[in-house]
């Protein structure tokens, strides 16, 4: 096997388990609703969100880590966290187990996220990025979408089984310990000689935002079906599946997509976003849900796949990984707070905290940061290095 193809098998490989993290509970969230409902629907949807405390902590960690450390211990490290932790609840129907195995999954989470685009940026120049950072959209995707569909499956037969999904980590580390190359720790500088610039602020500030308001709809959707169209978890594991699959979509064209679009390219993400919630606010049932899906897929897919290109042709490349880290703390400032955030907001503005409500925040706020982020856009010289 090649090099190029080596690396593309770890970067598919590291994807597919990182899909897991957006996955998260989603597909049981209704059921846990109901199960634990003395705790109170904030709480439940606080489990899919939690993960982004402690993912913020190991992305802070993230510079100093790839200064004693190589990638591929780090990405294994990472790994073999996600999959101790996410099949761990299997074995307890405990809400305090549940809590604490979310709570410390966000870890392995946070290390593991920036390791992609490290990987990518020690092997490609930058003309070549935009493809690998589809492929690993595509593995995120796909992963996504088969951890919603067999996920989904297992709980019809327990809720608990749904955890057994999280086993995929292990064949994942089992790839990047056998194939992955070892590259050297980064040039044995300290975390703080890695200077980020203010670019990278600026997209993890747009990170935080688009984050905020796409969690309306991992933290509802399974509610909102569970308690207007069917209890049937298999249901709602296919609903959040179609999200993964447009995601894939995306991936598997996101660099003929940015090549079209080019600086418009984020403003379409979050104007795809706006749109579904507004599909499903004037479309409800489950026509508006799959189309709903798709959109926030589109969204999130070409979000995250143009904001994680213009990383790393801000940084040096030895500040990729610290760059990504920064991104993704941020951006999980806005994931850990939106059930507060959007709940609370939906609870003063429209007088009741309802899944149909935090939907209507979402869309108005989509809407609204899109329109700024266009202008914005706008003003700013075109950038065509993604284009192929």
């Amino acid at each position: 096997m090649s090099k190029n193809k080596k690396i593309a098998v770890c970067i598919f490989a590291i994807a597919f388990s990182f899909g897991l993290n957006i996955t998260g509970i989603s597909p049981i969230l209704g059921v846990l609703n109901e199960k634990y409902a003395g705790y109170g629907t904030s709480m439940v949807q606080l489990l899919q969100t939690l993960p982004y405390l402690s993912l913020m902590a190991g992305s802070l960690l993230v510079g100093e880590l790839t200064t004693r450390f190589t990638r591929k211990k780090i990405a294994m490290a990472g790994l073999l966290i996600i999959g101790l932790c996410g099949v761990f609840p299997l074995f307890s129907e405990s809400f305090a187990v549940l809590f604490a195995a979310r709570l410390l999954i966000g870890f392995g989470f946070g290390i593991l996220g920036p390791m992609t685009s490290a990987i990518i940026t020690d092997f490609f120049p930058p003309e070549q990025r935009a493809g690998y950072l589809g492929l690993h959209i595509v593995g995120m995707g796909i992963g996504t979408m088969v951890s919603n569909l067999a996920g989904g499956a297992l709980a019809s037969l327990q809720y608990r089984y749904f955890f057994l999904v999280y086993a995929v980590a292990f064949v994942s580390l089992a790839v990047i310990r056998l194939i992955l190359i070892e590259t050297p720790v980064t040039a044995h500088r300290k975390a703080s000689d890695l200077k980020l610039n203010g670019m990278v602020y600026v997209i993890s500030f747009a990170s935080l935002v688009h984050t905020l308001f796409i969690n309306a709809y991992s933290t509802n959707i399974g509610i909102y079906v569970q308690e207007n169209i069917t209890t049937n978890t298999t249901v709602t594991g296919l609903v959040t599946a179609v999200n993964a699959a447009f995601a894939l979509l995306v991936g598997m064209f996101f660099a003929k997509i940015a090549g079209l679009l080019k600086n418009f390219t984020m403003p379409f993400s979050l104007f795809a976003a706006a749109a579904g919630y507004g599909i499903l606010l004037v479309l409800p049932g489950m026509a508006g849900v799959y189309v709903t899906s798709a959109l926030c897929g589109v969204s999130q897919s070409c979000f995250m796949a143009i904001a994680s290109y213009l990383i790393t042709i801000s940084v040096e490349p030895e500040a990729v990984a610290k760059a990504s880290g920064i991104f993704s703390v941020i951006g999980g400032i806005g994931g850990l707070a939106a059930p507060l955030i959007l709940g609370n907001t939906s609870a003063a503005l429209l007088g009741e905290n309802t899944a149909n409500h935090q939907f209507i925040i979402a869309f108005a706020g989509m809407l609204i940061f899109g329109i700024i982020v266009t202008f914005i856009t706008s003003r700013t010289p075109e950038n065509n290095s993604t284009g192929q």
